[in-house]
């Protein structure tokens, strides 16, 4: 028993060790530089570019343009240390970064202690601190990190309005729990515009049988909340965009992307359809050139990409089928980052690979902890699933890849997974 104990111990360790010293030595190897390590081509640039313009007072803008292509936070974020630390800033962010992603770690450890015991605890948290997936965003200058740690807080919350796990949770604990998912809902939706079904399935989980007004109430709780806290963005873009774009203006080229390069990954030549389509791309907008200036403003670039996307999805007619398949295999496979890393060189094309044969362990390790969850608490486990479903079906019409999983899912893979480890330890213990 004792030998097991320890052994036990010694993967718990491991696994912390090994993701600590793995993250402080991409955060040596990234510096104040602007690309992180391991990073074949990001948004990472125009993430910069935004926060240098808040900086210097020109707002959300590229050569005095108004922007709706990204969320708010982040660069406002970025801005903030530009200010205070100038030069330094990227560093400092990567900093911050290492602390969010110890952060996430820990709610997703104590989201496992809800659904099974203080056993699971630094299992859950060893694994989260190790998951490649994760481990890989740390050192980039992007928004995974903080969205992680937002849907980590998000998840935890859930759990306990459900309530179904953990039976000493008071009403009055449970509403605030239902106005922490909707303000982790609110806050995330300013990171990434990919989170905006969290408040709906916040309000999903909150509804009880029979429906009546009190349970509705419970279910527009966290909808308002969110609402609220992203109320000051939409309000900005109405007004900017003369009611042209409500949350975003990246809806449009997004769509078409889901159609003609459905992986969305910045590899050579893919983006050349739906330059034809669209006659422009992310690259010709987000940037400080006085090319720029050539193009419309985003309110009318984003509706002429949703009028092709329209043409574009129309024309697949059968070919839909497959085309969504195989973008549901980037998604939860990672089969991305197996098919279409060509451009990378050898030793990240392995590192990236390893990645993905990690992670299907653990997919698998929390697809059967699921239904012992299932059987245990069924409610809980059905709103788990519910926000899996509702994660995958925003992003069918988009672009569906390994990056836009990691943020929303891997957390709750880590939870599951680690439950998954533990109960085998304490089985063998048994």
């Amino acid at each position: 028993m004792d030998g097991r104990r320890s052994g036990k111990t010694i993967l718990i360790l491991f696994l912390i060790g090994a993701g600590f010293v793995a993250r402080l030595a991409l955060l040596w190897a990234a510096g104040r530089a602007p690309a992180g390590p391991l990073s074949g081509g990001s948004d990472a640039p125009a993430y910069i570019l935004l926060g240098h313009a808040v900086a210097l007072g020109k707002g959300l803008t590229y050569v005095g343009q108004a922007t709706a292509l990204r969320a708010p936070l982040y660069p406002l974020m970025l801005a903030s240390l530009d200010l205070v630390f100038g030069s330094w800033s990227l560093l400092i962010m990567r900093i911050v970064q290492v602390v969010a992603a110890i952060l996430t770690a820990w709610v997703c450890a104590q989201t496992a202690v809800q659904l099974w015991g203080e056993d699971s605890k630094w299992t859950v948290f060893g694994l989260a601190m190790f998951m490649p997936t994760l481990l890989f965003f740390t050192p980039q200058i992007l928004t995974e990190t903080f969205t992680a740690l937002l849907v980590a807080l998000f998840l935890y919350f859930l759990v306990r309005v459900d309530g179904e796990v953990d039976q000493k949770v008071d009403r009055k604990e449970e509403w605030k729990s239902l106005v922490a998912t909707g303000a982790c809902a609110g806050v995330s939706m300013l990171l990434r515009s990919n989170t905006l079904f969290l408040p709906f399935v916040a309000a999903a989980s909150a509804l009880r049988m029979p429906v009546g007004w009190k349970n509705i109430k419970r279910g527009i709780v966290p909808v308002a909340i969110a609402a609220l806290i992203v109320s000051p963005w939409i309000v900005r873009n109405l007004v900017v965009f003369h009611g042209g774009v409500v949350y975003s203006s990246l809806s449009g080229i997004a769509t078409l992307d889901g159609a003609l390069a459905p992986q969305g990954r910045t590899q050579p030549g893919e983006e050349s359809e739906v330059w034809k389509r669209a006659g422009w791309a992310l690259a010709d907008i987000e940037t400080d050139s006085p090319r720029r200036l050539q193009f419309a403003s985003e309110a009318e670039l984003n509706r002429r990409a949703r009028h092709e996307a329209v043409r574009a999805w129309s024309a697949l007619e059968f070919h839909i089928v497959p085309l969504l398949a195989k973008k549901v295999s980037y998604f939860w496979l990672g089969t991305d980052q197996l098919l279409a890393t060509g451009s990378f060189p050898i030793g990240q094309r392995i590192l990236r690979a390893g990645g993905v044969l990690f992670y299907w362990g653990i997919l698998g390790l929390a697809i059967a902890e699921w239904f012992r969850l299932r059987k245990a608490a069924p409610r809980t486990a059905y709103v788990l699933l519910f926000y899996c479903v509702a994660a995958t079906m925003l992003h069918l019409p988009v672009t569906m890849n390994t990056r836009l999983r990691v943020p929303l899912v891997d957390p709750l893979l880590c939870v599951l997974a680690g439950g998954a480890i533990s109960a085998a330890f304490a089985n063998e213990r048994g």
